[in-house]
């Protein structure tokens, strides 16, 4: 038998996520180096709205998903109790929505795997779930950590379980290993408790954060030129042992980057140098990337490439005094996208307030 309770029939939850850019450090990272990662204010939304009917619907206007599903589709799928269980039920799920023809994505697909997690059979209820994002998917933002972080937060509100940002992290961090196989974890961990984050990837990952007293504001610039970050990083490691000294140089201007933004000092010489170390690494750099940089550069803004590189997204540090109003013309007319004036250090993952922008 499937109800809403009173208290649900009423409630609405809004659920926002921002990004995060990685300032200093990719690559590297992977070889043990450290890197600095900030949230930034560029956001993904999603609401749930409890209905009537018992449906689970999900639109994602930007990609023109629009999907529903019984909730009773989910009731033959096995209890998800420890990691074993939850494999099952998963792939139970999967070979559901193929044999309907409803397979349209992961974002769809782990929707409903956390429905199943959190909601108990007996209390089920329909729900409408909307996410819109001003983040662009496969950029190096984080989409991904962002859309499970939203799920995460929203569903255990809904649900009234443990809102923690502890435990949406670690559900969080279950949903990326959806869209990614085996994450670092460390896009899920900024996107959660927001701020600035230093990673180092030991036998067991460490995630330290760091209070910013006045964070850099940044350009965000996508490329939209398409790349693969799998075969990016392998074209790399290919390379890794006549790169060492460019890993550990790279290393060090993460920590000097991490000084200066902890002392309100600038560093857009550190992403100059950043950026000419990155362009050592054989795939990394690419024609419409390196353009990017040259033009932010013309305009008085320091810029790098974040993420993996080969394509995707570059950022720019906004100095005090320099307008990028022209720059942001020039850009967008040379076919790019662009995001302005991007504040850093924002807070992570919450329910929306009335009233909040």
């Amino acid at each position: 038998h499937y109800f809403i309770q009173s208290n649900l029939r009423r409630m609405q939850v809004k659920v926002r996520c921002p990004g995060k850019v990685i300032l200093f450090g990719e690559h590297a990272s992977v070889y043990g180096e450290p890197s600095l990662v900030t949230t930034v204010s560029a956001y993904t939304q999603v609401v749930f709205e409890p209905v009537i009917e018992p449906i689970i619907h999900f639109e994602a206007p930007a990609f023109d998903f629009k999907l529903q599903c019984k909730v009773t589709l989910l009731d033959d799928v096995v209890p998800i109790t420890d990691e074993e269980s939850e494999r099952v039920a998963y792939d139970q799920i999967k070979h559901k929505l193929s044999q309907k023809q409803s397979f349209k994505g992961d974002s769809w697909f782990l929707l409903l795997c956390f429905y199943h997690k959190l909601v108990p059979l007996r209390d089920r209820f329909g729900v409408k779930v909307t996410a819109t994002t001003q983040l662009w998917p496969g950029s190096g933002l984080g989409s991904s950590a962002s859309y499970c972080c939203c799920l995460a937060l929203g569903l255990l509100t809904l649900c009234k379980q443990d809102t923690s940002p502890d435990n949406v992290n670690i559900l969080a961090y279950q949903g990326e290993k959806v869209f990614h196989g085996t994450p670092s974890g460390v896009d899920n961990t900024a996107c959660t408790y927001g701020g600035y984050l230093v990673y180092q990837k030991n036998k067991d990952p460490k995630f330290t954060r760091i209070p910013v007293p006045h964070p850099p504001r940044l350009l965000i610039v996508n490329s939209r030129e398409p790349h693969n970050t799998a075969s990016i990083v392998k074209g790399v490691r290919a390379h890794r042992k006549a790169l060492i000294s460019t890993f550990q140089r790279i290393g060090q201007i993460t920590l000097q980057g991490l000084e200066c933004v902890t002392h309100d000092q600038d560093i857009g010489t550190l992403m100059t140098e950043n950026q000419s170390l990155l362009k050592k690494l054989p795939g990394v750099q690419s024609r419409r990337t390196d353009q990017i940089v040259e033009m932010c550069g013309k305009r008085g803004v320091p810029a790098k490439i974040t993420g993996a590189g080969g394509g995707g997204v570059v950022i720019g540090v906004i100095r005090e005094g320099v307008e990028v109003g022209v720059l942001e013309r020039e850009l967008t007319e040379a076919g790019f996208q662009v995001i302005r004036d991007i504040k850093t250090g924002v807070p992570g993952v919450h329910v929306v307030v009335e009233g909040e922008e």
